[in-house]
C-alpha cells in the first residue's frame, strides 16, 4: 500500500473517532416533565376535572389537596399559594400491564400536580402536569414495546381530557441532561412463612409498615389494593396472591423541595411503593423510585439538597432491612446473599447468649403457676379525673365530644339499654378487642341526620364511652338545636351507665355550629355524594351487603341511615394517633336520601369527633379520608 493512502486511512480513522468523541460529550436533552397553565387559581376548575375523571377510566387513589396549608401550620412557612398532589389511576387499562410487569407499580397511581405561586412572585399561572410517559417508562425500565405503547397510550387519555377542559395558555418544558440512573427502581424481597390466612398476614405487615414508617415521620399519602380491587370488578388476576400500592411522603423533606422554591418536583410524589406477593410463593416484593431519578431528572444542584433526599432514600432502605427484606437488582438478584448466612448464624448466638444470660439470673427462683380467674370476675372501678356530668339547660363553655361512664359487662349493658328504650343496631369490633354497640331511639331518631344513632365503646376492664347527643346536635342541626335538646336520651343513658363522666375530647360549644378543622378544610354541609339511583336500598339490604353493612335504620322522613363496615386495614388509622379509646366514631354511616347517598366528608367527620387532633396527627392518616369513601362506595355497586 502506497505511503499516501496509509495517511489517508490514519486520517479518516481519527476524524471518526474525534467526530464520536464529540458525540458522546455533547449531553442528550431528555423531556422530564411538560407542565401546563391557565392565568390565575383555578383550584375549582381542576375540581372539575377531577370529577369527569371517570368518563375517561380514571379516579384517584387520593387527592391531598392545599398541602401549602399544612405547611405553614407546622413550619410556618408559606411559598406557595397553592400545591395539591391527584393520584391518578386507570385500573382497567392497568391491569394487563401489572399482569404483564409488576413493576409498573411504581406509577400506579402516579401523580397530577397542581401548583401556584405566591402573588408577589410575579407569576399569577396555575401550573399543572405529570412526569412525562417516556420518563415513568424509562424509571421502571420497561423494554416491551407493546406495554410502553398502551402505558403512553393511558396517560395521553388524561393529558386530553385536561387540554380540552383547561384550554392552558403556557406550556414549560423541564429537561434534563444528565441520564437517569441504570437502576431506576429500588427492590426488595423479603421471606416469610406460608400461612392460610394471607389476608390476616397482609393486613398485619401493613399496619407493621405503617406504624414502623410513622415513628420515622413518613405518612401514608395514599393507599390502593389492586387484588382486591379486581376481585371486586370481577376481573382476573390471579398471577399474585396480594398487590398493592402504598404511597409514602416525608412531610419534612416535602417541605424541604416543593415549598422551598422547587414546586414542580412535585410531579414525583408522593413516591408510589408497590408490594406483591407472586402467586403460591412465600415472598413478598417490594419496589419504588429511588430519589436518584429526581435529582438527575431534575438537574439538582444544591450538593447539601442532594446529601439530605440520599439521606431519607437510605432511611426508607433501612426501615425495610429492619423489617427483614433484603435489596435486589434490577434482574430480582439479592444483594449480599453471601452475608445473609453469617447473619443469620449472629443473630442466633445473639438469642442464644440473651437467653442463657436469663437462665443464670433465673436459676434460683421458683416457678409460680399460672392463675386462671373465674369467667364472672369482678370488674374493677375506675377513679375519673374529669367532671362528672350533670343534665341541665345551661349550655358549657366547652362541650365533651363523649362521655365516660364504670366499665360493665357487654351482657349487662344490652339489657339495661333495651330496658330503656334503647333498640341495637349492631355489636362491631372495629379494632381487635374494641367493642361497639350501636344505639337508637325515637327522640334520636326524630332528627332524620347522622345522629340519628349513638356509638358506644365498650371496654369491660377500663371504661365505657359513648358519644354526647348534645356534641353532636350542636354540629349536625345547628340553628334546630336548642342546649337541653336530649336530656331525655342522656337521663336513659344515665339508668343504664350510671354516673357520665366528662372527658378532655372537647371543643368550643358555640363554634361547634360552623366547624372547620383549619381553613381551607370542609364543613358540615361539604358532604360527598356516593351513588345515585332509584334500588340504592336494595344494595344495602341484599345477602351481599353483609360484607359491607352491619345496619339500616328507616328515618320518620323516609331516609335511611347506613352503619359501613371499613377495611380492617382503614379502622387501623385510630392506633395510628393512639386513639384506640375513641373506636366509637366508628361505623361510618352513609346517608340514602331521595335517591342520592351522601357522607359527611371524612375530613370533616375525624375532626369534629376527635378534637385532641393536631395537625401532626391528621398528616399520619392523610390517607384515611380517601379510604372510608372507597370502602363505603364499595357498598352500593
Amino acid at each position: 500500500m502506497r505511503s499516501y493512502q496509509i495517511i489517508f486511512i490514519l486520517f479518516m480513522s481519527l476524524s471518526i473517532t474525534h467526530a464520536e468523541d464529540i458525540k458522546s460529550n455533547m449531553a442528550e436533552v431528555l423531556l422530564t416533565a411538560e407542565l401546563h397553565a391557565s392565568q390565575g387559581n383555578k383550584e375549582k376548575e381542576i375540581d372539575g376535572i377531577i370529577k369527569k375523571l371517570d368518563t375517561i377510566g380514571y379516579s384517584t387513589v387520593s387527592a391531598n389537596k392545599n398541602i401549602q396549608v399544612h405547611y405553614y401550620n407546622k413550619f410556618q412557612e408559606k411559598n406557595v399559594e397553592m400545591l395539591s398532589f391527584f393520584s391518578m389511576v386507570n385500573k382497567e387499562k392497568l391491569r394487563p400491564l401489572l399482569l404483564s410487569n409488576p413493576d409498573f407499580g411504581a406509577y400506579a397511581p402516579f401523580n397530577f400536580l397542581v401548583y401556584k405561586t405566591l402573588d408577589t412572585q410575579s407569576d399569577n399561572n396555575t401550573w399543572y402536569g405529570h412526569l412525562d410517559a417516556s420518563t415513568m417508562l424509562s424509571i421502571m425500565g420497561v423494554q416491551d414495546e407493546n406495554n410502553k405503547k398502551l402505558f403512553t397510550s393511558m396517560v395521553y387519555s388524561l393529558d386530553s381530557l385536561v387540554k380540552t377542559e383547561m384550554n392552558p395558555t403556557l406550556d414549560k418544558r423541564f429537561e434534563h441532561t444528565k441520564a437517569l440512573p441504570k437502576q431506576g427502581l429500588t427492590k426488595l424481597v423479603k421471606k416469610f412463612e406460608k400461612t392460610e390466612d394471607l389476608e390476616t398476614f397482609v393486613e398485619d405487615f401493613i399496619a407493621d409498615h405503617d406504624g414502623r414508617f410513622a415513628t420515622h415521620n413518613f405518612i401514608i399519602a395514599g393507599f390502593i389494593d389492586f387484588k382486591f380491587e379486581y376481585d371486586d370488578m370481577d376481573l382476573d388476576f390471579d398471577k399474585y396472591d396480594a398487590y398493592w400500592v402504598s404511597q409514602l411522603c416525608h412531610f419534612k423533606f416535602s417541605n424541604a423541595i416543593f415549598n422551598r422554591g422547587i414546586p414542580e418536583a412535585g410531579v414525583f410524589a408522593p413516591c408510589s411503593v408497590y408490594f406483591y406477593i407472586p402467586k403460591g410463593s412465600n415472598e413478598l416484593h417490594v419496589g419504588y423510585a429511588s430519589v436518584d431519578n429526581w435529582i438527575n431528572a431534575l438537574n439538582f444542584r444544591d450538593q447539601r439538597r442532594i446529601d439530605y433526599m440520599k439521606e431519607i432514600d437510605a432511611e426508607v432502605v433501612a426501615i425495610f432491612e429492619e423489617m427483614g427484606f433484603i435489596r435486589q437488582d434490577n434482574n430480582g438478584r439479592n444483594k449480599e446473599e453471601k452475608n445473609i448466612e453469617v447473619k443469620v448464624l449472629k443473630k442466633e448466638l445473639l438469642k442464644m447468649q440473651a437467653e442463657l444470660a436469663l437462665l443464670k439470673k433465673t436459676k434460683d427462683v421458683k416457678t409460680i403457676p399460672a392463675v386462671t380467674l373465674p369467667e364472672n370476675k369482678k370488674v374493677n372501678k375506675k377513679t375519673f379525673k374529669t367532671a362528672k356530668h350533670v343534665i341541665g339547660t345551661s349550655a358549657p363553655k366547652l362541650l365533651s365530644a363523649y362521655y365516660a361512664a364504670q366499665p360493665q359487662s357487654l351482657e349487662d349493658i344490652k339489657r339495661k339499654l333495651e330496658e330503656n328504650g334503647f333498640t341495637i343496631l349492631s355489636t362491631s369490633e372495629p379494632l381487635v378487642g374494641h367493642i361497639v354497640l350501636s344505639i337508637t331511639n325515637t327522640q334520636l331518631q326524630a332528627t332524620n341526620t347522622f345522629m340519628a344513632v349513638l356509638n358506644m365503646h365498650i371496654d369491660s376492664q377500663n371504661e365505657i364511652r359513648v358519644q354526647n347527643p348534645s356534641y353532636l346536635a350542636e354540629a349536625y342541626l345547628q340553628d334546630k338545636f336548642s342546649y337541653g335538646q336530649f336530656s331525655k336520651t342522656l337521663k336513659s343513658l344515665q339508668n343504664v351507665l350510671g354516673d357520665l363522666y366528662e372527658v378532655t375530647d372537647a371543643y368550643e360549644t358555640e363554634k361547634l355550629s360552623s366547624f372547620q378543622f383549619m381553613m381551607g378544610m370542609p364543613y358540615f354541609d361539604d358532604m360527598i355524594e356516593i351513588a345515585e339511583g332509584t334500588d340504592l336500598s336494595s344494595k344495602v339490604m341484599g345477602k351481599k351487603a353483609v360484607k359491607h353493612v352491619l345496619y339500616t335504620l328507616k328515618l320518620p322522613n323516609g331516609s335511611i341511615l347506613v352503619g359501613h363496615k371499613l377495611k380492617k386495614k382503614t379502622n387501623t388509622f385510630l392506633s395510628k394517633i393512639s386513639s384506640e379509646r375513641n373506636t366509637n366514631i366508628l361505623p361510618y354511616q352513609s346517608l340514602i336520601h331521595q335517591g342520592k347517598v351522601v357522607i359527611l366528608d371524612p375530613t370533616y367527620y375525624l375532626a369534629l369527633t376527635l378534637p385532641l387532633l393536631e395537625m401532626s396527627d391528621f398528616m399520619k392518616i392523610a390517607s384515611v379520608p380517601g379510604a372510608i369513601e372507597k370502602d363505603i362506595q364499595r357498598a352500593y355497586k
